[in-house]
Order: C-alpha cells, then sequence, then structure tokens
C-alpha cells in the first residue's frame, strides 16, 4: 500500500528539465533540443530505478539510450537510488554505492554526483547534511555528492531566485569550492548563449570562487559537446588569461575523463572527428588526470595535480598549438 501511495509522488514528469530551460539564455534549437534529450535521459534513470525490478533491469535500461545521453540515464538513477528506499527496503545510504558500482562500474563519478543531486530536492537549503553519506562512500569520490547539490540549486533554483545562491556557503568550508563548481556546471546551461551574464555571474562572486565557477560551466560545456570536439579547443584557446585557462583546462579535463571512463570507444569516436593534433591533446588529458588520481589521496589534491599536469601540456594564451 505505502509504495502504492508514494510512487506518484516520487516519479518527476520527462519534460521537467525542458520546461525549466525555457527560462535560460538559450538561443538555438539545438541548444533546447540538447537540454531536452539529456534532461529526457536524467528523468528517465531517476523514474527507472523507482520502478525496475532490480540493479540489472536499470542497467539494461540505460545501455538502450544514445550513448551522448547514457550518462545522464545512470547519474539520474543514481538520484533515485535513496527515493526508492521509501517503497523498498534495503536501498540506504550504506548500500548505495555498492549497489550502484554493481550495476555498472563504469558511471562511478556520476553516482556520487546524483546522490548529491537528490539532497539537493531533500534538504535544499541544508548542504551540510550531505555529511551523513561520508561514512558510506570512497573518500577521495566524496566530494562529489557536493557538486551534485550545487547543480540542483544552479540549475533548478536559481533562475527564479537568484538570492538561493547563499545556500553554497552554508556547506562545510572544505567542500564549498565543490558546491561552487556544481553551481558552476549548471550556470553553463543557464547561460548557454549569454557569455556576458555568465562574466558579470563570475564577477559578483567572491575572488575565491570564480575559478569554480569556470571549472564547473568548462566541464558542463566540454561533458556534453563531447560529439564536437574542435568547439571544446575553441572553448580553451578563448581564455582570457592564464588564470582563466587554468579553470577552463581542468574542468575540459574532468569532462573528458569521465566520458572516457564511461563509454571509451564513443569516446574515442569523437575525439576521432578532430584533427590530429587536436585529437591527440584531447587522449591526453584524461591520461594526465589519471595518473594525478594515482598519486593523490584526496579530492582536492587530485585537481591540484591534475591542474599542474595538463598546464604543462597546454600552451599558455596567445601561443599556438601545435
Amino acid at each position: 500500500m505505502k509504495r502504492f501511495l508514494l510512487l506518484p509522488l516520487l516519479r518527476r514528469n520527462p519534460a521537467e528539465i525542458a520546461r525549466q530551460a525555457r527560462r535560460f539564455h538559450i538561443d538555438t534549437d539545438e541548444g533546447h533540443q540538447l537540454v531536452s534529450r539529456l534532461g529526457a535521459a536524467f528523468i528517465a534513470g531517476y523514474n527507472t530505478m523507482l520502478t525496475a525490478r532490480g540493479p540489472r533491469e536499470v542497467k539494461d535500461e540505460g545501455m538502450r539510450v544514445d550513448p551522448h545521453f547514457r550518462p545522464f540515464f545512470f547519474e539520474g538513477a543514481a538520484m533515485g537510488y535513496l527515493p526508492r528506499g521509501y517503497l523498498l527496503r534495503g536501498f540506504e545510504v550504506a548500500n548505495a554505492e555498492r549497489d550502484l558500482m554493481a550495476m555498472h562500474p563504469r558511471f562511478r563519478y556520476l553516482y556520487y554526483v546524483g546522490l548529491g543531486f537528490w539532497y539537493g530536492f531533500r534538504h535544499r537549503r541544508s548542504p551540510s547534511r550531505i555529511a551523513a553519506i561520508e561514512p558510506h562512500v570512497e573518500r577521495l569520490y566524496y566530494p562529489l555528492c557536493y557538486d551534485g547539490f550545487g547543480f540542483k540549486l544552479g540549475f533548478f533554483e536559481y533562475p527564479q531566485r537568484p538570492a538561493v545562491r547563499r545556500v553554497l556557503d552554508r556547506g562545510p568550508a572544505e567542500h564549498r569550492s565543490v558546491l561552487w563548481q556544481g553551481f558552476g556546471r549548471a550556470l553553463f546551461f543557464v547561460y548557454m548563449d549569454d557569455e556576458k551574464s555568465f562574466e558579470s555571474e563570475k564577477a559578483a562572486a567572491r575572488d575565491e570562487h570564480r575559478d569554480d565557477l569556470e571549472f564547473g560551466r568548462s566541464l558542463a560545456l566540454a561533458f556534453t559537446g563531447l560529439d564536437r570536439p574542435e568547439r571544446i579547443v575553441t572553448h580553451l584557446d578563448a581564455a582570457r588569461g592564464g588564470r582563466d585557462q587554468a579553470a577552463r583546462l581542468l574542468g575540459v579535463t574532468w569532462a573528458l575523463t569521465a566520458r572516457e571512463m564511461n563509454d571509451p570507444d564513443y569516446f574515442g569516436e569523437c575525439v576521432g572527428r578532430a584533427p590530429a593534433e587536436t585529437g591527440k591533446l584531447l587522449r591526453r588529458l584524461p591520461e594526465l588526470c589519471r595518473g594525478a588520481l594515482d598519486r593523490s589521496g584526496s579530492y582536492a589534491e587530485w585537481q591540484r595535480k591534475t591542474r599542474e599536469a595538463v598546464l604543462g601540456a597546454y600552451p599558455p594564451p596567445g601561443e599556438a598549438r601545435g
């Protein structure tokens, strides 16, 4: 009976994200279609997790999704894991990482983001509640949960209520930058075709978080634009000075590393569309990121060592590549 009553309340409308994006600064049909398709995949993953008989059914459904949008399905499935616990026993924080990794290990990074996304809905003004997840997941990846919370805030609330940005500073100090990174990811969509407004948003943030916003924006740009690799490099080349380039390059590297992990074949197919030198660079960045991960004991150290490595592989602003 409980399942019968709660399921309609927990399910989400497949068009929810496309409707929200009507508020965004998106000027092209291509941009709206991108958000609509990735949003539909995300909500499908969430709803499937609520109703599927088990993880295998969720995986099978996800593998039917177009490769470009498949990661969003599995991120949505991760968001649906904890609300599934309102319907069935055993779906709780203590089991989440184990069960999600058993479902499909290649989407690992997205699972932590999805869990944080749910906390953004369940505890929308209290990012510190994410601390309940920490004892039960891999310590190095745990900060990604804050990224998911920050994204939810930026995508679903900020366009209507800009004042909610203050919630980002309620998170634990050691994870605040990751909240801002997730918020920056959302701003890629909010200001997709409005560079001036994004730059104004950056300028309004405290200096310590401006790079976080650019990191997140660049991550989203590269992750959603993998099939257009030359656009990614154009974004890097448009950096305004060394600091801006470092933030953009780190965000692009984070995106490419996740994409290669999700689906090496699709990653290779997309990067293979680029000119030889561009393709070589885009393949090199995930290698450097994985090498930094092997030498790191925390998320912050992983980012720092990745930044150092990729800056050495990319020419400073104003210098020609190749």
